[in-house]
């Protein structure tokens, strides 16, 4: 792979999953589910191969990048439309405090101590 062609594909890459992540939504690190955190992962892991791979042309690195992101707003939008997906997806929502007291056994079971659940109240 010669320089020109992998400035190409570096640039094609960062602009791509600049919109890309736009267009898929922020989230703060500490909302995000499970599936949102491996979509980011296998998305920058398909920019990391698209960059570094000279078996992968640029058309199909845009390609899948292009799909992955669908494949996730997609998943996303059956989230906000189906309670039993969601609940696949997300898990249940456990409640951490009862009556301004901390529940101890449910921090343990989100594997959470009270010091961490403490800087998050914050």
């Amino acid at each position: 792979m010669s320089l020109t062609e992998l400035i190409v594909r570096i640039a094609c890459t960062f602009l791509i999953l600049l919109l890309l992540t736009r267009i898929m939504g922020r989230k703060e690190l500490r909302q995000l589910t499970y599936f949102n955190f491996v979509s980011g992962i296998a998305i920058g892991s398909i920019g990391a191969d698209f960059i570094l791979s000279e078996d992968v042309n640029i058309r199909n690195g845009i390609i899948a990048m292009i799909g992955w992101a669908v494949f996730t707003l997609t998943m996303g939008w059956i989230d906000i439309k189906s309670k039993n997906v969601r609940k696949v997806i997300e898990g249940d929502p456990v409640l951490l405090i009862k009556n301004g007291q901390i529940l101890r056994q449910a921090l343990q079971r989100v594997r959470l101590d009270v010091d961490a659940l403490k800087a998050l109240l914050r």
